[in-house]
């Protein structure tokens, strides 16, 4: 038995969903239970998606995963460990501490690590080669020329090529670009990405969205339908900026080939 981990943002929680919805060959779900795992198992819930969650806290979950571990025969275990979204300045110095924390963590009980994560910033740029002791292999979201993708827009886009080529197209115009989770969570990704101090203070980011001289909200389907209220917030997102809507189409490949590479990995092992 196999034991494959995702260490996740939150904003990539629907893309995870997909990616298990469609899975026939994993023997069982398991999400930790954390602050950040409520929405995530509301969703599987809403689809019929069988998962548990599990509380490492606990020392008889420590004791669960290890026996599975070593259990004879095929099979394999997807452990999900949703993070929270953060933000700028210490709070990014927290998130570093966060994820270096969970993949230590879950190194103890993984065949094998997918952190759905890309640079956010070179904040992880180095965070390979700081766990390459680790035995289990270890990798962050990486675009089809193998270069790990610079964000969670760059990422759902395809990779850092596909985002130029993109930002090509709009021939100058700033568009802002927007994923379901990201329309879901705007309020607390602005704050996050420094546009404002905080939630009480949105109005600031206007002035910074007006100086970056941003027209333009690009709402980026996905293909994914777990996020019921995608166009509402949208709409509520350009409302408030006084931003035009444009819409663009996008697949999951990126996702799919990095989880796909390292489960495959896994089971040619056995």
């Amino acid at each position: 038995m196999k034991i494959m981990s995702i260490i996740s943002c939150k904003i990539f929680e629907d893309e995870i969903i997909h990616l298990v919805e469609h899975d026939e060959e994993l023997s069982d779900v398991l999400i930790l239970k954390n602050e950040s795992s409520g929405e995530i198992i509301r969703k599987f819930g809403e689809i019929c998606c069988p998962c548990r969650e599990l509380s490492l806290k606990n020392v008889e979950a420590f004791r669960f995963l290890k026996d599975e571990k070593y259990v004879d025969g095929e099979g394999l275990i997807l452990v999900l460990n949703i993070l929270d979204i953060a933000g700028m300045g210490k709070m990014r110095k927290q998130l570093k501490m966060k994820v270096y924390d969970a993949i230590l963590q879950m190194s103890f009980l993984s065949d094998g690590i997918l952190l759905f994560y890309g640079l956010c910033g070179n904040l992880f740029k180095d965070l390979e080669e700081d766990f390459r002791y680790l035995k289990c292999p270890l990798t962050l979201l990486r675009d089809p020329e193998g270069k790990i993708v610079d964000d969670c827009i760059c990422a759902a886009l395809g990779g850092k090529r596909a985002f130029m080529e993109l930002i090509k197209e709009f021939r100058g115009e700033r568009v802002f670009m927007l994923t379901p989770m990201w329309a879901a969570n705007w309020e607390k990704m602005v704050v996050a990405n420094g546009f404002a101090r905080d939630m009480e203070n949105l109005d600031e980011s206007k002035l910074v969205f007006r100086a970056a001289r941003y027209s333009r909200v690009a709402k980026i389907n996905t293909g994914l339908n777990y996020q019921q209220n995608f166009e509402s917030r949208v709409r509520e997102f350009a409302a408030f900026y006084d931003l035009e809507i444009t819409e663009l189409e996008i697949d999951q490949a990126l996702f799919e080939k990095c989880y796909r590479e390292l489960k495959h990995s896994l089971i040619a092992s056995v």
